[in-house]
């Protein structure tokens, strides 16, 4: 068996000193109504890096170092002494960073991988299609024809956002970091450009000049204050997070300065956890999102480490922009 340990709390950046992947004991007995389970393949996301500092991060206590990491991952599923699954079934849940588990069976979410392939799951067709549907369904109030700008395009979540705004008849812009990211936007239909190339400003004046009626904000920071002067009376944004401030010391972070737009054009800025929404809001994401991924409407990437000791690696590149799509590590 393996593990991997939180090793130590970050002192800003990342770095492989915050990890150790080391061996375990494996499971010694599976005890009644339990099951025995494999890592299949595991989802490293942005917001485990809040996690990893002092304090409570959203709504769960922080990391302990000496402890595993723990996230969104598909098993399989070895032993099972429940009768509700049995071995070679594939299971969604959130488990400890190990690769060999004994967990309890209503803790499970069984999932059909001929139908849906099984990284899907922890992408599109999972955390990440909910973290874009709920929202925007919810949240943003969106009517046909408004024009949407999305940050982050080509990660996970952003990659799904612009799709769904699309879906529901928006105009979409949005930008990703590099060359191949902007093609890969382009081909799904989203009007696209490379932040690191342009005067965000001006590009916004030039692609929207009209004003942004929905501002979906992954990154924050500078990026967050220029979308503010450029959206309209009665904007919205939804506010799913700010990647660029995650490596950042408190003192470091930006500090936006133009908070009073919000006043002024009156705009509502929200952000959202998973847990804001229920059952049956969450039944009605996974419906649609698989029936947008078999009608190829809703059409995902994912970048793929194979192999349980590459977590650190598949994390920290999180953080550099190495990810097209979702990033997720096959054990």
């Amino acid at each position: 068996n393996m593990v991997c340990l939180f090793k130590e709390r970050p002192k800003g950046e990342l770095t492989s000193s915050n990890f150790e992947v080391t061996g375990c004991p494996m499971p010694s007995e599976l005890p009644d109504g339990k099951v025995l389970l494999k890592m299949a393949c595991i989802s490293v996301d942005p917001y485990m890096r809040g996690k990893m500092n002092e304090g409570k991060s959203y709504f769960t206590a922080p990391f302990e170092p000496g402890k595993p990491f723990a996230g969104g991952a598909v098993a399989n599923v070895i032993e099972s002494n429940s009768a509700d699954f049995v071995p070679g079934d594939f299971v969604l849940g959130f488990f400890p960073w190990k690769k060999y588990i004994v967990a309890e069976p209503k803790s499970l979410m069984k999932i059909d991988t001929k139908t849906v392939p099984l990284e899907k799951y922890l992408s599109s067709a999972g955390y990440s299609g909910l973290s874009s549907y709920l929202p925007i369904k919810h949240i943003a109030d969106i009517k046909g024809g408004e024009t949407v700008f999305v940050t982050g395009g080509a990660g996970a979540v952003g990659s799904c956002a612009c799709q769904i705004f699309k879906i529901l008849g928006c105009k979409v812009i949005s930008c990703a970091g590099s060359k191949n990211k902007v093609m890969w936007l382009k081909a799904l239909g989203i009007e696209a450009f490379n932040y690191k190339e342009v005067d965000l400003d001006k590009t916004l004046s030039k692609l929207c000049p009209n004003g942004i009626d929905v501002y979906w904000d992954n990154v924050g920071g500078q990026t967050l204050e220029t979308a503010l002067d450029h959206m309209k009376n009665f904007g919205r944004v939804i506010c799913c997070g700010m990647i660029s401030q995650y490596n950042k010391l408190p003192h470091e972070r930006y500090g936006i300065t133009n908070l009073f737009q919000i006043t002024v054009k009156r705009l509502r800025m929200q952000g959202f956890i998973l847990g804001d929404f229920d059952a049956k809001q969450r039944t009605e994401a996974i419906k649609d999102l698989t029936g947008w991924i078999k009608d190829g409407k809703l059409k995902t990437t994912e970048t793929v480490l194979e192999g349980f000791d590459k977590l650190p690696e598949a994390f920290m590149g999180l953080f550099t922009g190495k990810n097209l799509g979702k990033m997720l590590v096959k054990v």
